[in-house]
């Protein structure tokens, strides 16, 4: 075993050399590993103060790890729709802004949750997607 340890400790020395990144360079590991990339759940979902979740068999956020999300849902009636945006997670400040176009909303991201408020026709339509 020690024989091994012997062994495995110059190479893994020297893959961190060769690598060709520096550990300055590196962001914080929270952001690496990106913990808020997956597939959210829309668990609530009113329109001036109407719930409309229950027109529907499921409403799916993915926030995919190349910063790109894709919006999709199907209604109780069989009808499915969905499209795809860009995003920027700032997860310090805890919000991600998406982007479709030349449009862009920023919206909250807590602990696990993205809460969306927008403003349609002078409503609130609010909905909450939680990992």
């Amino acid at each position: 075993m020690r024989k091994v340890l012997v062994c495995l400790a110059p190479l893994l020395l020297a893959a961190t050399i060769l690598c060709g990144c520096s550990v300055s360079e590196m962001s914080t590991l929270r952001e690496l590993s990106r913990p808020y990339t997956g597939e959210y759940e829309c668990e609530k979902l009113t329109y001036a103060g109407r719930d409309l979740l229950g027109d529907y068999e499921y409403i799916r956020l993915t926030l995919e790890y190349g910063d790109e999300a894709a919006l999709q849902w199907r209604d109780l009636t069989g009808g499915e729709g969905g499209f795809a945006l860009s995003y920027e997670a700032e997860i310090e400040e805890g919000r991600i802004t998406f982007f479709s176009g030349k449009h862009k909303r920023t919206f909250p991201l807590e602990e696990g949750t993205l809460c969306v408020r927008l403003i349609l026709c002078g409503k609130l339509l609010y909905a909450e997607f939680a990992a």
